[in-house]
């Protein structure tokens, strides 16, 4: 009796120090649990408030295209926007933002840090906002594009349409349509890309860009302001304005990096043109040869080579880094930028050319380049021709397309260790 109390007796000392060894804890894991809890909450509003900072720059950036080209050309930053003011006006902390330009030609990076309103926690996230007037489109034809002709191509840029994209046998650039491409055979309820990249095209894609919102009035104005040009009507036998409020017709020589305005249609346009072609109307290029600028060395987009992941051997005959890579260097969000790569073109024209009503290519000769820089038709892109030439992308030109309406598109974003300004 007196035995089976003692072994009770130890069975109860021994409980008694796992218990006294096991709730402080218990107790210590709780609070530790309580403060996780509350340190997790704070660091999820720093983190949110840092997340509202960034949306607030991309408005800011978004509100004129004069706060944007007077970020892009002076590089000055944004007062209110260079960690110099706190913004206060979300519950849960505080945030600051700066914005400055880059680090590329029509960029901005945005740093927004975010903090509790206990000011224990601190969040920090970086975004790079890119111009993206044509999203990298050479050709952006709200009418739809044909482009089933063997001997021309799209080089360096994408072809965008809301409507219809017609392109046969091409294998490159990059095609993106939110309606329908002929590779396309399953409708929209099918496969609308090409599986299983989606490198090549996509149809009824909802990412297809807006049409740019162009300021027809300075382009007009530009235009007025600089008188007759050197060249000749076809037709009148008169000396052309840049700025035409009627038709043209026929070939043009200037290089004086001036617009061309014309609210009519330009027939049988050709000729060696370096500025800015903006015509309301129809424009037809003439059939036969085309008269081209002096060859020169064009540069390279950075990442032009995001268009021949379909046909690698195409984009490696511009730039030898590409010799031995895979192809788009093994995926589509590789970081490489093509860095002083040119290839030597000699193209009609140079510059931004808008088409207000169908654009039409020529439908015999040859020539080595149509266009370097960008287009954007209203109507339908006939670009089905059996002339031998090549429409060249330049993200410079795009870059300098005058807009009513900046759009900006995200080009990277990442989240960074920065503490909280000392000062505010």
């Amino acid at each position: 009796m007196g035995k089976e109390r003692g072994q009770i007796l130890v069975g109860v000392l021994i409980l008694m120090l796992v218990l006294a060894l096991i709730v402080p804890a218990m107790v210590q894991y709780l609070q530790n649990e309580a403060k996780w809890s509350v340190k997790q909450g704070q660091n999820s509003n720093a983190f949110q408030l840092a997340e509202a900072a960034v949306d607030r720059a991309y408005q800011k950036l978004t509100e004129s295209t004069g706060t944007w080209k007077g970020l892009q050309l002076t590089g000055n930053s944004i007062p209110n926007f260079r960690f110099d003011r706190s913004y206060t006006d979300l519950p849960g902390g505080s945030y600051i933002i700066a914005i400055s330009s880059g680090p590329d030609v029509e960029s901005a990076t945005v740093i927004g840090i975010g903090r509790d309103k206990y000011e224990k926690e601190v969040r920090a996230l970086k975004a790079v906002f890119v111009n993206s007037v044509l999203g990298g489109a050479a050709i952006d034809a709200a009418g739809g594009v044909t482009m089933t002709g063997s001997n021309v191509d799209v080089e360096w840029g994408s072809v965008m349409s809301p409507r219809f994209i017609s392109i046969g046998a091409k294998l490159h650039p990059a095609y993106y349509s939110a309606s329908g491409i002929d590779k396309d055979t399953d409708g929209p309820g099918g496969i609308n890309c090409d599986q299983p990249n989606c490198w090549w095209w996509k149809s009824y894609y909802a990412g297809v860009p807006p049409t740019p919102f162009i300021d027809f009035m300075s382009y007009q104005s530009s235009a007025a302001a600089s008188g007759n040009t050197g060249c000749t009507d076809a037709k009148t036998k008169l000396t052309v304005a840049y700025y035409t409020n009627g038709s043209l017709s026929g070939s043009c020589t200037d290089l004086t990096g001036k617009t061309f305005y014309v609210t009519g249609n330009w027939d049988n346009f050709d000729g060696k043109i370096v500025g800015s072609v903006i015509v309301l109307g129809n424009l037809s290029y003439q059939n036969g040869a085309l008269t081209t600028l002096t060859q020169y060395a064009a540069t390279v987009p950075k990442t032009a080579w995001k268009n021949y992941c379909n046909e690698w051997a195409a984009y490696q005959a511009y730039d030898a880094n590409a010799a031995g890579q895979p192809a788009c260097f093994g995926s589509i969000n590789s970081t490489y930028q093509a860095s002083g790569v040119t290839y030597k073109i000699s193209p009609t024209v140079r510059g931004f050319m808008y088409v207000g009503g169908n654009l039409s290519l020529p439908n015999g000769g040859g020539n080595d380049g149509i266009i370097h820089g960008a287009m954007v038709v209203m109507g339908s892109a006939d670009v089905n021709t059996n002339a031998h030439g090549r429409i060249y992308y330049d993200d410079n030109v795009a870059a300098q397309v005058m807009v009513t309406r900046i759009v900006l598109t995200r080009q990277s974003w990442q989240d960074l260790v920065l503490p909280w300004p000392s000062g505010l």
